[in-house]
């Protein structure tokens, strides 16, 4: 059948990737080319999993990277903790990885099928299951474009980000985001010396209401995460201002402060968010990744739910052969527990990033000591590769 999906971004490419062998794949991007910048995350759980059976795995974890652990600080810049990754690896049999999340999109994007159209700075302007009549009376789907053009398909697939401009065609009163109270900035900046000085462990701002992360992303670069507490109400995406960003930020830690100074014009800079929507397909046309169920991006797990509920759909169009729309059902209903599991862990987490009191920071820091007790640590290691 016709395939088209709305997104060049991890969930786009790696359904792309299986539905490939037996479709008509397209994807419509609307950047111009491969997004840089970006953040690191962690690779484990079902998405390391289901990598592993889409041959993808290898070609992932040469891009990855296993830091030591984290070290938090003060201020002034000193220590007042560490938690060592040791036990997680572990934990996870092995199963675990740091990556940039662009590296993800490239490693997917290396390992696109030929046989897959991929057409940057193309930008949809609507979409409509269209009821038209394809061949032996099947339905399609129609999108429109902004150049004025339009595609019919027998399968549209939104996986445009949990601000999906889908969502609310497939489950109307559900295409605002839901906020969680968060503002996060991320960027890359060159500096040798402080990539050399940060090392092996990530560093992570011991402080109330912001909180700042800096990281070597390589040998030339640190990459730099900051979060603050926001109003809840607020769903508007922010505009990024980089002065406004060195402002926020300044004083968390003598290692952040020298990376804002880096800080470029443009970066990435949106609420911290989850996408909830009671029905996942209408006719034709299907959510996928963040446009159906992100999980929020203080919740860890956004690009393992990526890459396995990619596979998770593939392996349902499949099992139900020409029946799409029952296909679009399996997918949901066996991926939804999992999606929404994530989910809740997210939220229950979030308030971990950024405490919002003094008290709270001090029951994390005593939390973080309780982890050096024996034993602990592959307690904890182990709750957190289960999730």
């Amino acid at each position: 059948m016709d395939v088209l999906l709305l997104g060049g971004g991890i969930t786009g490419l790696a359904l792309a990737h299986e539905l490939a062998p037996a479709h008509d794949v397209t994807v419509l991007e609307a950047a111009p080319g491969p997004r840089g910048g970006g953040y690191m995350i962690d690779f484990f759980g079902p998405g390391f999993v289901a990598a592993e059976r889409m041959g993808l795995l290898e070609e992932l974890r040469s891009r990855g990277h296993v830091f030591e652990g984290v070290r938090y600080a003060a201020p002034d810049g000193t220590e007042t903790g560490r938690i060592d990754v040791g036990p997680l690896v572990a934990a996870a049999g092995g199963r675990y990885f740091s990556i940039l999340r662009p590296e993800v999109e490239l490693g997917l994007l290396a390992a696109l099928p030929a046989s897959v159209q991929l057409r940057y700075g193309a930008r949809v302007e609507a979409v409509r299951d269209a009821g038209l009549e394809g061949a032996a009376g099947s339905r399609r789907a129609a999108v429109e474009l902004a150049d004025g053009s339009t595609l019919d398909a027998d399968l549209v697939v939104a996986c445009d980000g949990v601000r999906s401009a889908v969502r609310e065609l497939v489950a109307p009163g559900h295409g605002a985001i839901v906020p969680m109270g968060y503002r996060v900035a991320s960027y890359l900046c060159e500096d040798p010396q402080l990539a050399a000085e940060l090392g092996e462990r990530m560093l992570m701002t011991d402080t109330v209401g912001r909180v700042g992360w800096a990281y070597a992303a390589d040998a030339q670069r640190v990459g730099v995460m900051l979060a603050e507490r926001v109003d809840p109400a607020r769903t508007a995406r922010p505009v990024p201002d980089r002065g406004r960003l060195q402002r926020a930020f300044a004083g968390l830690h003598p290692q952040v402060d020298r990376a804002l100074a880096h800080a470029p014009e443009s970066f990435y800079d949106d609420l911290v968010a989850q996408a909830v929507a009671p029905r996942w397909s209408r006719g034709r046309v299907v959510l996928a990744g963040d446009a159906a169920h992100a999980p929020s991006l203080l919740a860890g797990q956004g690009t393992s739910l990526a890459i396995a509920g990619a596979e998770a759909l593939a392996r349902s169009l499949r099992a139900t052969g020409p029946h799409v729309e029952a296909g679009l059902a399996e997918y949901e209903r066996r991926w939804r527990p999992t999606a929404e599991r994530v989910q809740r862990a997210g939220r229950r987490s979030a308030s971990f990033f950024t405490p919002s009191s003094r008290a709270q920071l001090r029951l994390q820091q005593i939390a973080r000591r309780a982890l050096s007790l024996p034993g602990a640590s592959r307690l904890a290691a182990r709750s957190i590769a289960a999730a």
